[in-house]
């Protein structure tokens, strides 16, 4: 017992066996001596190698021989005060114990995972495991580690050598975990490689998750062997992502035990990517708009309106790419439109932090981005005629100004899209709410709304150029859609009669397009000038529609909590015109699935 310490313990665990030799008193002789308190046996135990002591008020460990070499922590030294509830990890010769002075060793011994090792690089940033001990020297392998660099810590206990000193203590030939039977494959013909550092940042693929570029060959695959889970980047809960040139006859990339995997990886981010992502082109539509300017509820109206639509216009088929991924997207379209009360038709406000973003790598940060909702189209007729799009349900903040950020990125996809959707709320601006006094609608009598939409879009016009590295004048030629929502209320501005069918005989007919986004701009011009200037002022393909989700004013109820609330009459919902923007931004990017006409 250690009397000025209150008492406490010396608790003590052998890392690798799970021993944990009792401490009966002070000072404990530590060697390879028969006599010693401590009795170890290994290549480089000195007889009297370091002793545990109690010297003015303070526990000691201190180095015996000379000769003794005692690594604490993963530094050398002769002399180190263990200050209590502090856990040390120690190493003399080919041994590994966690040591620590407190009140309750077994209920602290408890806490630690044996034969479970957390690795983490001080020079790539590489954090992940847990890992059993015989895996350490594989994990390095493939993930490219500099044991000098990496440290290592068994997972409970707080304390970590450098994953070169714990190689000196584990068998240097690891046993190979024997795969399930698999006559049906090849054997292997080559090893795996660590991750690629020179991705091809200019690569005909983008990630629709962290939308960085890459090239084919840079894709990473994803282990399915359970002895393979816990990737470095990812976490202890992910599978294992790597490179390999090892493969079946049937082009199936193979994990280290043998076994076939049927998914791929982005090599920035990690995160699994959709089907087909090799196959077809990806098209990047993100959907902008002030907070509360109704996107969560135009993108669950717009996907299961383009169903039907792309089908029965064009023959298309419009399906999810990845149904698991698009839960989140097809949880509130079910919500919607299978409601019977504004209570369960209400859609909650999409928020930075909320189930609509991930946290995940980029650029070495762990950032908060968007969901991607990802959609597989294709000719009925011609399978080779295909694409995906890929819609996120941005936050409004994202785009207010001073919220792009390193940690907070979560609107740089519009530098990488093929079509940008701006949603503008009319309920917002003021022109709007005076000419139309006297609508019952909730949304233009309520008084708390301050119009931005124009700052909106003139820093989206910023960030457009800034990560494009263009010039103060220059424009994309990307396709803008600017779509004016809740038209139910402001249709007879222009008169309903004005906004003609553009789809004619299979096509789209852009001279309709063209004279329907006229007839709004003229509105926009008289109502909010600003708008128009800012879109023409990004691209030199802008287009205007009306657009509204629900088809019918929202209503006033009570939420569970007792506050008043607005939301959709589920038994009112009538869509209108929502999908003529996808369709013309389709026609711009995929013209052998949504043909034109003029």
């Amino acid at each position: 017992m250690i009397g000025s310490f209150k008492k406490p313990s010396l608790g003590i665990l052998n890392c690798l066996t799970g021993e944990t030799p009792k401490i009966e008193k002070l000072p404990c002789e530590v060697g390879a001596a028969d006599a010693s308190d401590l009795h170890l046996v290994g290549t480089g135990i000195c007889e009297r190698h370091c002793v545990f002591l109690e010297a003015r008020g303070k526990l000691y460990l201190v180095k015996r021989d000379p000769a003794a070499e005692l690594i604490v922590n993963g530094g050398t030294t002769d002399s180190i005060v263990l200050v209590p509830d502090t856990s040390y990890c120690i190493k003399i010769g080919p041994l590994m114990f966690v040591v620590q002075a407190c009140r309750n060793p077994e209920l602290w011994l408890k806490k630690i995972e044996l034969d479970a090792w957390k690795l983490r690089s001080e020079t790539t940033g590489f954090a992940g495991g847990p890992y059993p001990a015989n895996q350490l020297r594989k994990v390095a392998r493939l993930s490219g580690l500099d044991p000098e660099a990496t440290i290592a810590t068994l997972k409970g206990s707080g304390a970590a050598l450098y994953l070169s000193q714990v190689f000196e203590c584990i068998p240097a030939a690891e046993p190979e975990p024997q795969a399930p039977p698999m006559d049906e494959l090849p054997p292997p013909t080559g090893g795996f490689e660590p991750p690629q550092v020179n991705i091809d940042q200019n690569g005909a693929l983008t990630c629709p998750v962290c939308w960085l570029r890459f090239g084919k060959g840079d894709v990473m695959h994803i282990a399915v062997h359970p002895a393979l889970k816990g990737d470095p980047i990812l976490g202890e809960d992910h599978m294992q992502r790597f490179h390999t040139t090892v493969f079946t006859d049937r082009g199936q990339a193979l994990d280290a035990m043998n076994l076939p995997c049927l998914d791929i990886a982005c090599p920035h981010c990690r995160r699994k990517l959709p089907p087909g992502l090799l196959d077809v082109p990806h098209h990047i539509f993100p959907i902008v708009g002030a907070p509360s300017a109704g996107k969560s509820y135009y993108l669950s109206v717009l996907v299961k309106t383009l169903q039907d639509s792309l089908f029965r216009n064009f023959g298309v088929g419009f399906d999810d790419a990845d149904p698991a991924a698009n839960a989140m997207l097809n949880l509130m379209k079910n919500r919607l439109f299978s409601a019977c009360d504004p209570g369960e038709a209400y859609l909650i406000k999409t928020g930075l932090e909320g189930e609509m973003y991930e946290t995940l790598r980029r650029h070495g940060r762990d950032v908060k981005l968007p969901r991607p909702f990802i959609f597989s189209l294709s000719a009925h007729n011609d399978p080779g005629k295909a694409c995906s799009v890929v819609f996120y349900d941005n936050a409004g903040e994202h785009f207010e100004p001073g919220s792009d950020t390193l940690d907070s990125p979560g609107a740089q996809h519009i530098a990488a899209s093929a079509g940008i959707f701006f949603l503008f709320d009319p309920a917002y601006n003021s022109e709007f709410r005076r000419r139309l006094r006297g609508n019952a609608d909730p949304q233009f009598t309520s008084k708390d709304r301050m119009d931005q939409q124009d700052i909106i879009l003139t820093e989206m016009k910023v960030r457009i150029k800034k990560l494009l590295g263009l010039g103060a004048h220059q424009r994309i030629s990307t396709p803008l859609a600017m779509l004016v929502g809740k038209c139910d209320t402001w249709l007879d501005l222009i008169g309903r009669d004005r906004l003609k069918n553009v789809i004619r005989h299979g096509t789209l007919d852009q001279s309709v397009v063209a004279a329907n986004s006229a007839v709004i701009r003229d509105l926009l011009l008289e109502t909010c000038p600003a708008i128009v200037a800012g879109a023409e002022s990004i691209s030199t393909d802008v287009m205007y529609f009306a657009v509204s989700p629900l088809g019918s004013s929202p209503v006033k109820f009570t939420g569970s909590d007792g506050l008043p609330m607005i939301g959709p009459d589920p038994q009112k919902l009538n869509p209108m015109f929502v999908d003529i923007p996808t369709l013309w931004a389709l026609s711009r990017v995929a013209p052998e699935l949504v043909p034109s006409s003029s």
